[in-house]
């Protein structure tokens, strides 16, 4: 692993640098490409991860070794992405964008493909409208707006936006438009409608919330723990269904905040084998009190059911975030509170979490950023397996992008 990141690293610094700057001259370009490397040393906690083949309980994206209810910790070297996007300037005003990332957990040797859409906009930055169609993420994250769908603020983003980057990806068609009034208010509607996540909160039933920076694509198979011998495809479409979602946003033209407000419904039809019924509103705010400080709140609630596995839960998660940042400094601080509640009897799933995050990143010139991160997670499950998993660990993070 660790010649590999080496050589990695070596590519890519070997790129001409005329590449570097395309994040900000991008226009320029009809065609371009963009690259992001990001390699870590992590600290674990006790219990091994999710991830590690499907065995494990831990909260975290890095996990321990031995035991899964909790063996030693440990520190590795792990290229945690290495992601490669695409784009184009195509005729009639249409554009195309592509990201492809490296499997880095799972053992898989197969790129994923996290987004592939083509996309037209009709209008101005005052007033306009837009269509896409393709395999897209979800609208809903506060936090992923970092260059190739990072989190921003820190290096692990929050058990909420955690799950929703894990399941939800769809392959359809998406509508947007947007309307800035005299007063200086934006207003933005999203709909939207694709087919895949008929069994979105497989996971959740036996797994339970986690936290990790890892990117699941559209043609990924996640380990439906803790057996390790099932897998859950993030797209697996049984019930010829399209998936509706929406998100309704008021923002300013001062950037002093936005609220937003979305709903998912993956209309699951319960007599098909397999398919979950699963739907869930989210409430968000990003609001900045003074010029170098960020305030992100959200939250989370939904359901899910399942016939064939006789499952019935009610999800649950929030997170609030403070993040102050000046020149290439950000620091960032955040707390999480998850749970799952169980409606209809035993077997019951029911779990109930908290987190603490302090993260701090540097960026400088404008291809590097350095940052440290300190998470502490406690979990209490009752089952499958009757655990109370605490994830204290560090990450220490080195990112290249051109």
């Amino acid at each position: 692993m660790i010649c590999r990141v080496c050589y990695i690293l070596v590519l890519l610094c070997a790129v001409p640098s005329v590449s570097w700057g395309q994040y900000d001259v991008e226009e320029k370009w009809p065609v371009w490409v963009r690259g992001l490397v990001d390699v870590r040393v992590a600290r674990s906690g006790r219990a091994s991860s999710w991830t590690d083949q499907g065995v494990g309980i831990g909260k975290s994206r890095y996990g321990g070794t031995g035991s899964p209810l909790g063996g030693e910790r440990s520190t590795r070297l792990a290229l945690s992405q290495l992601s490669l996007e695409l784009g184009a300037t195509l005729p009639w005003g249409i554009s195309a964008h592509a990201q492809l990332n490296a499997e880095t957990d799972l053992d898989v040797d197969r790129p994923l493909l996290i987004e592939a859409l083509v996309r037209k906009e009709w209008g101005a930055a005052a007033k306009g409208w837009g269509l896409q169609a393709g395999v897209m993420n979800n609208p809903f994250s506060l936090e992923h707006v970092g260059p190739a769908w990072t989190p921003l603020y820190t290096l692990t983003p929050s058990a909420l936006n955690t799950w929703l980057w894990e399941e939800v990806h769809v392959i359809g068609l998406e509508g947007e438009w947007w309307r800035t009034t005299p007063s200086g208010l934006r207003f933005g509607v999203l709909a939207g409608a694709g087919f895949g996540p008929d069994q979105m909160a497989r996971l959740l039933s036996p797994r339970g919330w986690v936290l990790g920076d890892y990117q699941s694509g559209v043609n990924s198979d996640l380990p439906h723990t803790p057996r390790g011998t099932d897998d859950t495809s993030v797209f697996d479409e049984r019930d010829h269904r399209p998936a509706l979602y929406t998100r309704l946003s008021v923002s300013d033209t001062r950037n002093r905040g936005e609220l937003s407000l979305g709903y998912f419904d993956n209309l699951g039809d319960q007599s098909t084998q397999g398919v979950w019924r699963t739907r869930f509103g989210a409430i968000g705010a990003v609001l900045h009190p003074l010029a170098n400080v960020d305030l992100l709140a959200q939250y989370l609630g939904g359901s899910a059911q399942s016939r064939a596995s006789n499952c019935d839960i009610l999800l649950h998660a929030f997170y609030v975030l403070l993040s102050v940042h000046y020149r290439g400094h950000r620091l960032s601080t955040r707390y999480d509170n998850f749970h799952t509640d169980d409606t209809d009897g035993p077997p019951s799933y029911r779990e109930h979490g908290n987190a603490f995050t302090v993260a701090y990143l540097f960026e400088f010139g404008l291809s590097h950023r350095v940052g440290f991160e300190y998470m502490f997670l406690d979990s209490h499950r009752t089952t499958p397996i009757r655990a109370d998993p605490s994830d204290g660990g560090w990450q220490l993070s080195y990112r290249f992008r051109y």
